[in-house]
């Protein structure tokens, strides 16, 4: 009688242990990411510690250009240097590094990133939409531009296509479009009506569904940082209201090189960070922003993280500005970059401007500097 139990417990004990080795594990995520833009997509940020070369296994790219370390749609771990190889040095940063990296960190351990990048240096919008690059690419007369395009057959946008696709078929899930792009031409709704119309064209070749990829797009360097094309950023801070999945990323105190236009190492990191938590947020992850007060305590200096809380009103021929700070001046500039005028604040909170002599300008942007040192550009259609 006690051998019958004993063999009853041990077929028993056997099934409990049947039911516990045939629970389904949960499946590994393969999240991958779309990154398109012009130089500062592809990144120059040098490589100023060694964590920039140290990169997960689970971090990949898949090769969109073709060169001795790599070929094209080949899958390799996403070292510095995912858009292309650099012309001086084989690896420099993009904000998708430090995407990636902070993505990652917050995902299981069993779940993987993935970055498709296509950019080239310089280059408009326009060259990304399927119906208008080829008027682009033929019409270009800049030989080293031209090399670049022909690193993608001609059509960087057909490239990114066809590796998403390859990347769908091989179980990766597409979860995001980032952009770094505006340089050139964000200086109007032509960009984000642009931007949006790409978008669906990209949403509706690989199947996808808004919801499930935002946009993420980057500002240019800022007046902050003495950006030369920190005029482009009223444009790419209203993409949210020509997109409601898109939204912008902050260059506010992301170091930069010399030539105020691509940043530095540090300021790719940071900007790719804020890719990230944006991303996370968005997605339902508890992440904090970098901060104000931690911007601030790094840089040493207001200006660099606090932007002046301003406005403008419209009234007859005139510009109304106010401010909760006293304030040092106001640049008036046209929307093709030039600077039409100065005025002072003398450090008053409110200014009143005569728009008269701008009344062949459609839009306008004020670049209004508080007497701290704090700046903050505002678009004025008219």
């Amino acid at each position: 009688m006690r051998s019958i139990r004993t063999i009853c417990c041990i077929l028993c004990s056997l099934v409990v242990l049947g039911f516990v080795s045939c629970k389904k594990l949960p499946e590994p995520q393969k999240i991958a990411f779309l990154a398109i833009g012009q130089s500062n997509m592809v990144g120059i940020g040098d490589i100023s510690s060694p964590e920039d070369t140290i990169v997960s296994p689970r971090f990949l790219n898949l090769a969109s250009t073709e060169n001795e370390d790599r070929k094209v749609g080949e899958w390799r771990v996403a070292k510095p240097g995912n858009c292309r190889p650099g012309y001086q040095r084989p690896n420099f940063l993009s904000p998708t590094d430090y995407f990636g990296r902070t993505v990652l960190e917050h995902l299981s351990p069993i779940d993987s990133v993935a970055i498709i990048q296509v950019a080239v240096d310089g280059c408009p919008m326009r060259l990304f939409d399927k119906d208008l690059y080829k008027g682009f690419v033929d019409s270009c007369q800049m030989d080293w531009m031209k090399n670049e395009i022909a690193a993608y057959d001609g059509n960087p946008y057909g490239r990114l296509i066809t590796l998403a696709k390859q990347a769908q078929a091989q179980g990766w899930v597409i979860r995001g479009l980032l952009i770094h792009q505006g340089e050139t031409d964000a200086y109007g709704p032509h960009w984000p009506n642009q931007v949006n119309k790409i978008y669906q064209d990209i949403l509706t070749e690989l199947n996808l569904k808004a919801e499930d990829v935002p946009v993420l797009a980057g500002e240019a360097v800022g007046l902050d940082q003495n950006g030369v094309c920190a005029h482009a950023n009223p444009t790419i801070d209203q993409i949210h209201d020509y997109i409601p999945t898109a939204y912008t990323i902050s260059s506010r105190a992301c170091k930069v090189s010399r030539d105020n236009l691509h940043f530095a190492g540090v300021g790719y990191r940071r900007l790719g960070t804020r890719y990230a938590i944006k991303w996370l947020q968005l997605n339902g992850y508890d992440v904090a922003d970098d901060t104000d007060s931690k911007l601030q305590s790094e840089s040493g200096n207001p200006g660099d993280a606090f932007a002046v809380d301003a406005f403008i009103r419209q009234q007859d021929n005139k510009l109304m500005v106010a401010a909760a700070v006293p304030l040092a001046s106001v640049d008036i500039v046209s929307y093709s970059g030039a600077t039409l005028a100065t005025v002072q604040g003398d450090g008053k909170r409110a200014l009143e401007i005569d728009a008269t002599p701008y009344n062949g300008e459609d839009r306008l942007v004020l670049n209004i500097h508080a007497a701290d040192g704090a700046v903050v550009n505002r678009q004025v259609n008219r």
